[in-house]
């Protein structure tokens, strides 16, 4: 009886100690939707800044992309913020988000360096 009543014990010790911060409320994007908005995001970003480069007379082209982003994915400017905000505030889901995007981006390239051959 000892035992199981240890074994409850420690059980509930660590149920205890599991952190709030990995909880995701349910008005927040769940993160293998905000990896894949994130990752367009940085391409299109990273497009944007190529096209000024090349051409100093455009200003909003960035902003104008990154709206697009939101667009192709069914998703309002507050939401995505409100979702990002969210993970800004808690680290432990910031790095696991941030995690599966340099994941997610190094399997893109693998796939664009495998369709090239």
């Amino acid at each position: 009886m000892n035992k199981y009543l240890l074994c409850l014990i420690i059980f509930f010790a660590f149920a205890a100690c599991t952190t709030e911060d990995t909880r995701i409320p349910k008005d927040i994007l769940p993160a293998d939707k905000m990896k894949i908005i994130v990752w367009d995001m940085m391409q299109a970003g990273a497009y944007a800044s190529f096209l000024k480069e090349k051409d100093t007379s455009i200003k909003s082209l960035n902003t104008a992309y990154l709206a697009e982003v939101l667009k192709l994915h069914n998703i309002n400017k507050a939401d995505f913020f409100k979702s990002f905000n969210y993970y800004q505030a808690h680290p432990i889901l910031n790095q696991q988000l941030f995690d599966s995007v340099s994941a997610y981006a190094q399997r893109q390239r693998i796939e664009m360096y495998k369709s090239r051959q």
